[in-house]
Parts: C-alpha cells; structure tokens; sequence
C-alpha cells in the first residue's frame, strides 16, 4: 500500500506549503481515479477534493453508503505561525519584520517560558543565540486533540546564519493566511515546540553539502488542539436516509460512544473509532462499503454473492474484500473458503479480509506473500500484518523478514513490527525528546536505518554492531555545520575517543573514552548529560542531526560495518487547486 521510502505520511518541501495542493474528481468515477484519489491523500500528502462517488457495476457497492454520500473533510489543513528558536549561539540573528518581533515579544511576556533567570525580552531578541522563524505544517484529515504533525521552520530576516542545534518555542499554529498586519490573527488549530532537525541529507537520503541550514523540521513538533472534522454529504440530502446511516454506522461501528451524528437532512458528522487513528483510509472506505440493510439473512446472502464474483474474471477485488469487511466476523466462514485460491489475487485480498477481521487462519495466508519475493502483494502484505496487532502469530511473520536478503524488505519489516511490542526491538528515548534509539535483533547484514520524518529515530539491525578502528569524524567538511564532537581512534584501539564543546563557552572536554559497540556508542552520544561516581560522563545529549552525521561518516568510511540507509524525504512540489472548502478556524 505505502510506497518505498516506507512511511505514509509525507512532509512537503517549505515551497509546497504556500500552496493549495489538490486533486478535483467530480462526477462519477472509475476504481482506477477512486485508487489515484485514495493514494494522493494517503501517500503523497495531496489535497483531494469530497471523494468521487463509487462507480461500478460489483454488488460490493450496490446498497451501500456510498451510493448516498461524499466524503467531505479529507483536506490537509495548512497551518502556520511565527515562533522563536533559542539555544543557537552566536548563529541567530536579530532582524525580521517589526510586526513579527512585537508579536513574539508579546508571547515571551505572557508566557515567561524561555530565558535565563533575570534575562529580559530585549536581551532575548537581542542576542544572536535565536532566531524569529516562520514555521508551517499540515493537520491531517480526522486529527484528534493531542494528535502530532511535522512541521517545518525558516529562519526570517538574513542575519541567521544556521538553525542547527537550536530549538522551536513560543509556537502557536493557525490556518494559513497572509493578514494585513503580517501576523495571523484567529483561532489557535495547534501548538508547535520542539528540536530542529537540520537533515545533512539531500531528500533522496544522501549526504550533501548543499543542505539549506536556515531550513529545518520539527518532527512531530505540532500537537492538535482542536479536533479535524469528517462529513458525509448527503447527494440528496434526506432526514429519514441520514438517520438511517447514522443507525447503520453507530450499530456496526460504534463500542460505546457513537461515531455517526445526524447534523440535519444533509450531513452527517463522522469520529473515527480510536483503533483506526492511524487507518483512516481503511475505515472510511469499509463506511463507503457498508450496506443500509442490516438483516442478518441478507447479509448472509450478501457474502456468498460477493464469494461467486470474486473468482469470476475482472472481479473488483479490493471492493469484495472491503465489503466483505464492513459485513464483520459473520462473513469470515465465506471468507475463508478463499484462503487457498489457486490464484493469488483470490487467496491474498480473502486473507487480508481474514486478518482485518482478526482471523487467526488468515495470518499464514498473507504472511505466504509477504514472504514470497515474486509475491505482487508483498509490499501490502508486510504493512497489513503491521496492522495486525491482535494476532501475535503476524508479529512472529514479520520477526522473519528481518533477516531477509533484500534490504527494504526489512526495513519494512521493521517498521511493520514497531507498531506492536515485540521483543524483537528494543527501543529507548534518548534525552527526552532528542531520539528514540530501536536496536533491532537481525541476523542479516548490520544496517542503521534513519528516519527523518514523523519522530527523530535510529534503528540498529544487529546486536552485535560495533565499530572498527581506525575511526574519525568529522574529517575534512564544507559544509558550514557548527558540529559539537569529535571523535577519533587508532587501529587497534579498544575504544573511541570523544572530545566534546560546549556549545556556549565553546570549552572543549577532556578526552572521553566512549565504547566501541554501536549501540552503547549511539546511547553514549545522544542520552542525557549525566555522570558516574567517578564523576566520567555517561551521556552528552549531542543533537539528533549530529548524531545521524556521526553514523553516516562511520558507516561511509568503513568503520562501522554496516550499510547505512535514510528515510527518503519525498515531496511534491506543485499541484491543483483544491475545490473543496477550507475549514474555518472560526466553525
């Protein structure tokens, strides 16, 4: 389903967000533009119009909900706002719009979060250990309150040389608009905070010096305030039809607060069930597939129609196998039926349907080709035993691919398991919120994965990963970083040696003897700055953008053996208009 480079959710270059990316379908609709249309919203981070409504000739769609309505609500909200980041020393810069800096002024004032003791405001601004940034985001369709986002933030003004190390506060994060006074005024949508990660990679995940330093994320670093609504329209706006579904939904969906409201004779309000916060796109097309009959006898009937036409030529798979879910567990002993299907299009979208509804049986069917390097489901197969976390049997499929001879297989595999807890991974946050460390047990190659997008995170595959000496960092760079270590060793040796700066009185360390085992290296480096009782440091709390180049200069030079991989920072840089309306901040 997700397409390589591994994670759904794709952050747009800082260009894209002034833009009101779109994809428009209207009228009727093929499976194909229904596909394109899914895939826009959920991997390319697009903005789609309502969705088209169904049009085929598969008994999967007749009678259903959407036949009756349009999604509407689906649109990324783009969100924006002015913010200070600190902590950069002697790299900020003290221009930028006068609006912006009474603005920011203000928010230091109310809030007294930042600053040392006895540090005025002037002094604060004043000083080139900050920066005003402009920071951009976007809300994803069906956010609940508390739900994160990545951000992006620009330095303004031009004094500000680098925003490498520093870190966002005073955030505060609404709809994106240009006001006369240059400061957005309106409801606050959500809050952003956080560290700036400063990829030394290009978006294709390889080392550059061409990175713009006065660009940087914040992963994860928006937190929603105010809930995203979704809406069924009604085609033809009726009460008694409107009732009727929201009756339907609540009675299949709904465990105890219902998730269907009739807001009159033309739209119905939808809160997506919790288990489906991260699988949005699924419960929304099983609601599209669900039937207004609810009798049992036909819904029995139903599944055994849906079981003819599956194996018939040009059967609409993906449609059969939603509407077999929107049914629930009373189709699973049609569904199973399927399991061994000859052909490979049968048996994969029956299993899944299987593993969806929670079926024990069908986790040997989809875990067959996620397994199967010619399998063309291998891909979907791998996330949907991901999502599969009620069967322990699907995380035992997955713990195998991590010794796969194919790279991205288990990688995907990887990042398929961490949705569950699974011995297999072994995770630690490092510093509270600078990165979360995954030391992942595999027997394959050693393999250091980054991520670069959703949270800071490392995940070392193979235990037993350690480093070779000689070693150096940083060597000869060009890249204009401030960099915090440095780190050598000489054949032999039975240790790295750290020498770290402190970053405000630019005072170098003694030399730190740090170990030679990635793992413990990687935790040396980037946990918090605590001592021994020897008083000998057993964190530095060096920044997640560092510690990320630390690996990659390792790795490139041979003294980590491992193949180092970057999460892929894909975007699109251009698009349609949207047709569907904004969400006022104001509704």
């Amino acid at each position: 389903m997700f397409p390589p480079r591994y994670h759904p959710l794709r952050l747009r270059h800082l260009a894209a967000f002034a833009l009101a990316i779109g994809v428009a379908l209207g009228g009727c609709a093929t499976q194909e533009e229904w596909d394109r249309f899914w895939d826009s919203f959920k991997d390319k981070g697009e903005q789609p119009s309502a969705n088209p409504p169904l049009a085929s000739n598969s008994r999967a769609v007749q009678g259903t909900v959407g036949e009756y309505v349009t999604i509407d609500g689906l649109r990324m909200n783009h969100v924006r706002g002015f913010g200070l980041v600190v902590d950069l020393v002697d790299t900020g810069g003290v221009d930028g719009p006068e609006q912006v800096k009474d603005y920011i002024t203000k928010e230091v004032r109310r809030t007294q979060e930042i600053g040392a003791p006895g540090e005025t405001v002037d002094e604060i601004l004043r000083g080139r250990d900050s920066a005003m940034v402009n920071v951009v985001g976007q809300i994803p369709a069906g956010a609940k309150k508390g739900d994160r986002f990545d951000l992006v933030v620009e330095r303004m003004g031009s004094q500000s040389r680098s925003l490498v190390g520093g870190r966002l506060v005073l955030c505060d994060l609404k709809l994106f608009a240009d006001t006369p006074s240059g400061v957005i005024e309106g409801k606050t949508l959500a809050t952003g905070s956080g560290p700036v990660f400063v990829s030394p990679f290009d978006r294709a995940g390889l080392a550059t010096s061409k990175v713009d330093l006065k660009v940087g994320f914040v992963l994860s670093g928006g937190i929603v305030k105010e809930p995203r609504r979704i809406r069924l329209v009604l085609n033809d706006p009726r009460y008694s039809i409107a009732q009727q579904i929201v009756s339907r939904l609540n009675g299949r969906y709904a465990k105890a607060d219902p998730i269907a409201d009739a807001k009159g004779a033309s739209t119905i309000e939808l809160t997506l069930p919790p288990e489906f916060n991260d699988r949005k796109r699924v419960f929304l097309e099983r609601v599209m597939h669900t039937t207004l009959n609810e009798h049992p006898a036909m819904l029995e009937r139903r599944a055994k129609e849906l079981s003819d036409e599956i194996t018939q030529e040009g059967a609409e798979f993906e449609s059969i196998g939603l509407a077999w879910e929107a049914i629930g567990k009373a189709a699973l002993p049609i569904v199973r039926q399927h399991y061994h299907s000859p052909k490979p299009e049968v048996a994969y979208y029956s299993g899944r349907t299987g593993l969806r509804l929670e079926d024990n049986d069908s986790v040997a069917v989809v875990g067959k080709h996620a397994r199967e390097p010619n399998s063309a489901f291998r891909l979907q197969a791998i996330d949907e035993l991901g999502y599969a976390t009620a069967l322990h049997g699907a995380g035992e499929q997955l713990r195998k691919l991590l010794d796969d001879a194919d790279e991205d297989i288990r990688i995907r595999a990887y990042l398929a398991l961490r949705r569950r807890t699974h011995p297999a991974i072994e995770s630690k946050v490092m510093d509270r919120d600078n990165f979360v460390l995954d030391v992942v047990d595999s027997k394959g190659p050693f393999l250091i994965y980054v991520q670069r997008l959703v949270e800071p995170r490392i995940a070392l595959f193979g235990n037993q990963m350690k480093c070779n000496p000689p070693a150096i960092f940083p060597g000869e760079r060009k890249d204009g970083r401030r960099l915090l270590t440095q780190i050598s060793a000489q054949r032999d040796d039975d240790h790295l040696t750290v020498i770290y700066r402190n970053k405000r009185t630019g005072i170098n360390s003694p030399k730190l003897d740090a170990p030679l085992m990635v793992r413990e290296f990687v935790k040396f480096l980037g946990d918090r700055f605590e001592t021994d009782d020897e008083g000998r440091p057993t964190g530095l709390a060096v920044p997640y953008s560092e510690v990320v180049d630390i690996l990659h200069a390792l790795c490139k030079s041979g003294s980590i053996p491992g193949q180092f991989v970057v999460e892929e920072a894909t975007a699109r840089e251009e698009g349609a208009d949207s047709k569907e309306r904004e969400e006022s901040e104001y509704d």
